[in-house]
């Protein structure tokens, strides 16, 4: 991982020295603050929230860890594993801030115990008698490198131990007018703070230094805000840092000119010539503008990631559209925040909203066409579909006008969220571009990978300050994926639910025509009206689901047929297909669909027969044993169904029985 240092590669002299300060937030959507700690500490940690230990392996050289809490902090905050988790169950929120990290170089000038004086110091000062529990990880497995991450807590606690809130309402005039705003109750989100702490960081390191009589000093400013006309150069990663020294030395004994051969190492050669070069210029005190942008790794890999997003310029519709996902994600925006919210509005509530109001519309339209149509034939038959005849045009008049209204809201909201979807396209190609460009900065090659495999590779440098290999990306967001899946049902919960969804709209269709007949014998032909419209609304519904279903019930009959050697094909009952299926992933096949349907109908039975009805059952769990009962039902014909054909094919293989069957025919035929 390449880093930036103040110094170059000149080395020695003194002068300002390498500082590096960084801040990120981590929330609770994208990241889990018990596996950042883990990762963080090299100690495997436990996580509630999802079951797992994260684990990450033992590193090189072990991490020197600490916990700095507040006075009033719990004794279980010294507890790293209880103290995230407990993090995490307190901010619920799917976008809660659950902990900042603090990245912060130690100088090198200073020996091992001094750089850890140095950063208790800090963070007591700084962060934990601020109110913030402090997680540290001194980190020394590369070598002149020596830093530390700080995992800070996001939210104070009360006197009493517990968790305080990070924000509350507060009376405050607004345009002249007095309103109910929400603030932050700390000051730990504010950029002033951070700002201030990396000056109290670089204060602090300059005072060490000048108490060991090192001469060497550190500035929290840019070069630009120090006045120097310098180009950082770059801290090459351990491996290339050993071999640049190696091609030195060998150079040195040959007593040839030394030229770098690693990608960073030649940078590092180009800016040292530049700055030899702005030297003279200063000396000769002549007027030159050099452009620092056309040096693309003038700055550490996380500046340069910071750059990327900064320096785009953005037009008042591309603002908009990032404002929009922002104000939806209630987040900071990201390719993965903008991907999410464009999945939410194609297929969140509003849409499903959109297309039940369709359907309705639809489904009314099916029936005032078929009222229609038979008011042609005869008048009289519009009664079954709620009208009277002899005042059938003007109710359908009406009753058109209805539906045209209904259909100009419905396009009005389809347009609403058609001009909101193509806000999060627009949001989206913004964020995949700056995921292209942040990607470019840690990779050679963007060609090989996916939008999301290049998301996933930045935010795990983010995360660890540490870069993938490229043979590795791949397979990182693979893993990722899976974590994702978890959450994302399996085709036979899919197929499952939509059994069960055509199930319970059968059954709504079967009660609709009831209260239909129940309504046309008292002549209320409003309620008859209402019943034909649900009718229809519900076989719409179930008409799709049903060709949904049948979609699944294929994949899974292809599926199980690999382990069956008798044929599936007479099996349409989805749920007889799902029961094989369990059999299937639970180990316990036969490879005989007789004996396992067999097996199934005698356990759903004795689960029916265990149950008995009784008037204790809920509305749903009623519905629940009418279903169990149908699966029953389908179940036992498909056994009828699987045994006749094994018998035949019984026969067919045969021949003695083949003959038997056929002499017995011809003896019929003679009588």
């Amino acid at each position: 991982m390449q880093q930036i240092t103040r110094r170059g590669l000149e080395g020695g002299g003194h002068g300002m020295g390498y500082f590096y300060f960084s801040s990120q937030i981590f929330n609770r959507m994208n990241h889990s603050a018990v596996a950042a700690a883990a990762y963080r500490s090299g100690e495997p940690l436990y996580s509630e929230r999802d079951g797992l230990t994260k684990n990450y392996g033992e590193r090189t050289v072990p991490p020197e860890c600490f916990i700095l809490a507040p006075k009033n902090a719990p004794k279980w905050v010294n507890n790293r594993e209880r103290l995230w988790n407990e993090v995490e169950k307190i901010e619920k929120q799917k976008n809660a801030q659950i902990a900042r990290e603090i990245r912060l170089a130690l100088p090198n000038d200073l020996n091992n115990d001094d750089q850890k004086e140095l950063l208790l110091q800090f963070c007591k000062e700084n962060f934990s008698d601020e109110g913030m529990v402090a997680d540290i990880a001194i980190h020394r497995d590369k070598e002149n490198n020596p830093h530390a991450h700080v995992m800070l807590t996001m939210r104070p606690f009360n006197e009493d131990g517990s968790w305080g809130n990070k924000r509350q309402k507060v009376d405050k005039e607004v345009n002249g007018v007095m309103k109910k705003v929400s603030v932050h109750l700390t000051n730990w989100n504010e950029k002033e703070t951070l700002v201030q702490w990396r000056k109290n960081y670089a204060d602090l390191i300059n005072e060490k230094l000048k108490d060991r009589g090192i001469e060497d000093r550190v500035s929290h400013e840019s070069y630009k805000n120090q006045g120097l006309d310098r180009v950082p150069g770059i801290r090459l990663e351990r491996t290339a840092f050993q071999y640049e020294t190696r091609v030195k030395e060998q150079a040195l004994r040959n007593n040839v000119p030394y030229e770098p051969v690693t990608y960073y190492g030649k940078i590092n050669e180009e800016i040292k010539q530049i700055n030899s070069e702005l030297n003279k210029l200063k000396e000769l005190k002549k007027q030159q503008v050099v452009s620092l942008s056309e040096y693309k790794n003038e700055k550490s890999l996380s500046e340069q990631l910071d750059v990327i997003r900064s320096s785009r310029k953005l037009n008042d519709g591309e603002k908009t559209a990032l404002s929009m996902v922002a104000q939806r994600s209630k987040s900071y925006v990201d390719y993965i925040i903008a991907k999410q919210v464009k999945d939410e509005i194609e297929n969140g509530n509003w849409n499903k909203k959109i297309e039940s109001e369709k359907v309705k519309i639809t489904s009314e339209k099916n029936l005032l066409n078929k009222a229609y149509k038979a008011y042609q034939d005869d008048p009289k038959q519009v009664l079954k579909y709620g009208f009277t005849p002899s005042k059938f045009m003007d109710q359908m008049k009406e009753k058109v006008s209805h539906i045209k209204t209904l259909e100009q809201k419905n396009m009005e909201d389809l347009s609403k969220l058609k001009m909101l979807l193509d806000k999060a396209d627009q949001a989206l190609d913004i964020q995949s571009d700056f995921t292209r460009k942040e990607f470019s900065v840690l990779y050679q090659s963007t060609n090989n990978y996916s939008v999301d495999e290049m998301y996933h590779a930045v935010q795990y440098f983010k995360e660890t300050n540490q870069v993938l290999r490229e043979d590795e990306v791949s397979s990182y967001a693979v893993s990722k994926y899976k974590e994702h899946e978890k959450n994302t049902p399996s085709l036979a919960e899919q197929t499952r639910n939509i059994s069960k969804s055509v199930f319970i709209l059968d059954r709504a269709i079967q009660k609709q025509m009831k209260e239909r007949l129940s309504s046309l014998k008292e002549q209320n032909f409003d309620l008859v009206y209402e019943a034909n419209k649900k009718i229809e609304q519900f076989t719409l519904q179930k008409d799709r689901h049903e060709k949904d279903l049948a979609g699944n019930v294929q994949l899974l009959r292809v599926n199980l047929q690999k382990h069956y050697s008798d044929s599936l094909d007479h099996i349409t009952n989805a749920e007889v297909l799902l029961r094989l299926q369990d059999r299937q992933d639970n180990g316990m096949s036969s490879g005989r669909v007789d004996q396992d349907l067999n097996v199934i109908h005698q356990q759903i039975t004795k689960e029916i027969n265990d149950k008995p009805m009784d008037n204790s059952f809920t509305p749903d769990q009623q519905v629940e044993r009418q279903y169990s009962q149908s699966v029953a039902s389908g179940l036992f014909q498909a056994l009828e169904q699987a045994q006749r054909a094994n018998e035949n094919k019984k026969h067919e293989k045969d021949p003695t029985e083949k003959k038997q069957r056929r002499r017995y025919r011809g003896q019929e035929l003679d009588h």
